[in-house]
């Protein structure tokens, strides 16, 4: 009787082991979404989680996990274009609730996601770029190691205000060495040393056509045309509906060139894109690349703002980049190859 009952035991101990071990340095997300909304998409800050999970929720709850090797930021993006960040660590479980409309998120769990939580409220009365950069630099004096900052200065500096060099390497320089060298911000001043570097190239870019057929950016287009790419969402309204329709007066007045256009949506909501799209006139491809601000095109452009204008070689290589229609005008007729005149026929009858 014994002998068994230490079996049992053995075998319990085991399993408990074996759960444990499991779950071990795992992040635990808990979530309650108020809308509906039935999947979300998982994105990183950086090169630290350079992947896409999707989040499926049941009946406006869901429990999502990885394992990070280190502090991680995420991203939290919804159908209708809302995103917000939750920041993972080893053995941390954190919750989330998800308003149903433009009330705040609300997250708890773990050191990081606490401090940013209170910041982001706190920040929701701040109407200039100089109290964002004061409220930042407030926490960046409690704790220059907070791993939360590179996520606030991306957030409520460079996408909501574009911040320019001047203003943001001072706040940089307050934080922690091992802060400076994260990542983003290592990013950040990389692309204040300069343009995108010369040999950009898109032509490994995964992008859909509105039938949902991929296609690597190399095959669009063809190796013998130029191509000018409209970067866009629709969250930006009639902006970006304007920049496309302006484009087709470049069609026009380079029809002899050798010019190729399309555009793509970094629309994280396909359907959105598509119902927007379906009655369209203009004469070219549209396509989505529905990873968002994590878009290939976003993070080797260092593209802020949309909509937003790129000049490819037929081998699909960055020759210019701009959010200036006039300063795109320009520049093609600039590199645009000239078309060839037609000699006249000078021989006599």
């Amino acid at each position: 009787m014994k002998s068994r009952f230490y079996a049992i035991l053995t075998l319990f101990v085991l399993f408990l082991s074996v759960s444990c071990g499991r779950h071990k340095d795992r992040f635990i997300l808990y979530g309650t979404v108020q809308d509906g909304t039935d999947s979300i998409l998982v994105v990183g800050l950086d090169s630290r989680f350079e992947r896409i999970d999707t989040i499926f929720c049941k009946e406006g709850h869901f429990k999502w996990s990885f394992k990070p090797d280190t502090a991680t930021t995420l991203i939290l993006i919804l159908p209708d274009g809302r995103r917000h960040p939750v920041f993972a660590d080893k053995n941390v479980e954190s919750t989330i609730t998800i308003p149903s409309d433009t009330s705040l998120f609300y997250v708890n769990g773990g050191y990081c996601n606490d401090m940013y939580q209170s910041f982001y409220v706190e920040s929701q009365g701040d109407t200039s770029l100089q109290q964002s950069i004061e409220r930042i630099d407030s926490f960046i004096t409690m704790d220059p190691f907070l791993e939360a900052i590179p996520y606030m200065i991306f957030e409520h500096l460079v996408q909501k205000y574009h911040i320019e060099e001047k203003s943001i390497i001072p706040l940089i320089s307050r934080m922690s060495g091992k802060m400076q060298d994260s990542p983003y911000i290592t990013a950040i001043k990389t692309e204040f040393r300069g343009e995108v570097p010369s040999n950009t190239n898109l032509n490994s870019w995964s992008v859909k056509d509105s039938l949902g057929q991929s296609f690597i950016f190399s095959e669009v287009g063809g190796s013998s045309n130029h191509l000018l790419l409209c970067v866009w969402a629709t969250w930006t309204g009639d902006e970006g509906l304007s920049a496309r329709r302006a484009m087709d007066s470049l069609r026009v007045k380079y029809s002899d060139r050798k010019l190729y256009i399309a555009d793509v949506s970094i629309d994280v909501n396909t359907e959105r894109w598509k119902e927007t799209i379906k009655n369209d006139t203009l004469d070219w491809f549209s396509y989505i690349d529905n990873k968002g601000w994590e878009s290939t095109v976003i993070r080797n452009c260092f593209i802020k703002s949309l909509p937003y204008f790129i000049i490819c070689s037929g081998s699909k290589r960055v020759m210019f980049h701009t959010a200036s229609f006039d300063d795109l005008d320009n520049e093609l007729n600039r590199i645009l190859p000239q078309p060839e005149k037609k000699q006249k026929n000078n021989k006599k009858k």
